[in-house]
């Protein structure tokens, strides 16, 4: 009786290792399926729109610097905003870009030195297009497609 005991105990723990190494081949064989189809998935962009930086000044973003957008954006000088600008002729909370109803809008945040769309000071919410220029501060971003 106690051979029969032995026996079994040596089966159930050989079946033990068996089922722990078949979970591990299936648990690799996943991760290893998952880490190749992200190799093969295309890149996301990183936003819905972009932000060119046309024109700037000793410290600012460097020309040609993609800002990327969000639904909505807020850009400033101040290090909560999403889009940073380091220019002291920008507000701490500049300007916002929207994204609605298939459309991009910008609007003055209450700044000290306005925002400026194609040369002209806005005063109230206002439609962007692709192509467009913006001026906040010393900065000029050009709204590109993503």
């Amino acid at each position: 009786m106690e051979i029969t005991f032995t026996v079994l105990l040596w089966a159930v723990r050989i079946a033990f290792l068996v089922l722990l190494y078949l979970f591990l081949v299936r648990a690799f064989a996943g991760l290893w399926r998952e880490m190749r189809t992200e190799e093969a998935a295309p890149a996301r962009p990183g936003g819905l729109a972009y932000l060119v930086v046309q024109r700037t000044h000793a410290g600012g973003p460097r020309s040609g610097e993609r800002l990327s957008l969000r639904a909505v954006t807020s850009i400033g000088r101040d290090g909560g905003n999403d889009v940073v600008l380091n220019d002291e002729a920008a507000s701490a909370r500049h300007s916002l870009v929207s994204f609605s109803d298939g459309e991009w809008w910008i609007e003055d945040a209450g700044s000290t030195n306005g925002t400026v769309v194609n040369g002209t000071k806005i005063w109230q919410r206002e439609r962007l297009h692709y192509g467009d220029e913006v001026a906040i501060g010393r900065i000029g971003l050009r709204l590109e497609q993503a």
